[in-house]
């Protein structure tokens, strides 16, 4: 049975196991570069009579979650990237939302203003028409009186 190529151990160091203080055996561990960029650990205790395919197997899954690991390690950092870029359009449509939110009440202001002043010019204007209609009547008394002056002449010869 011929063996898989398997990677050449490229250093090995000590590592406590897990942390454990109770447990002060320590376990060497040998380092494989499998692909540029991705290493694998093995304990050294794994027994080197171990059938290769199931070696290859162990370095095999070893290699894929790290690949996880990296994929996952790179998609919150672009959920992070993400985050800040929408926590910063958020910030700048806030800023745009209160100068919109301020011309609107400089809008409101003139617009009152406005109609204040369309209301009191059509105040004037009913008040001039009442005004010509009293000026208008009472020429028409006087024209009756004098009976022989149009209402149109005296309008003529007062323009």
């Amino acid at each position: 049975m011929p063996k898989p190529n398997l990677p050449v151990p490229t250093s090995s160091f000590q590592v406590s196991n897990g942390g454990n203080q109770n447990r002060e055996k320590k376990f060497g561990y040998l380092i494989y570069e499998v692909e540029p960029g991705f290493t694998v650990r093995l304990r050294k205790d794994i027994d080197p009579t171990m059938d290769p395919k199931k070696l290859k197997r162990i370095i095999l899954n070893r290699v894929s979650a790290q690949r996880s690991r990296w994929k996952k390690r790179g998609y919150v950092e672009y959920l992070l990237k993400k985050k800040k870029e929408l926590e910063m359009e958020v910030s700048v449509r806030r800023a745009l939302l209160e100068m919109l939110n301020e011309r609107t009440k400089c809008l409101n202001i003139k617009y009152r203003e406005l109609e204040e002043r369309t209301f009191a010019t059509n105040q004037r204007l009913i008040s001039a028409e009442a005004e010509a209609e009293g000026a208008l009547a009472k020429l028409r008394e006087l024209g009756d009186d004098i009976g022989s002056f149009d209402v149109t002449t005296l309008m003529n010869l007062l323009l």
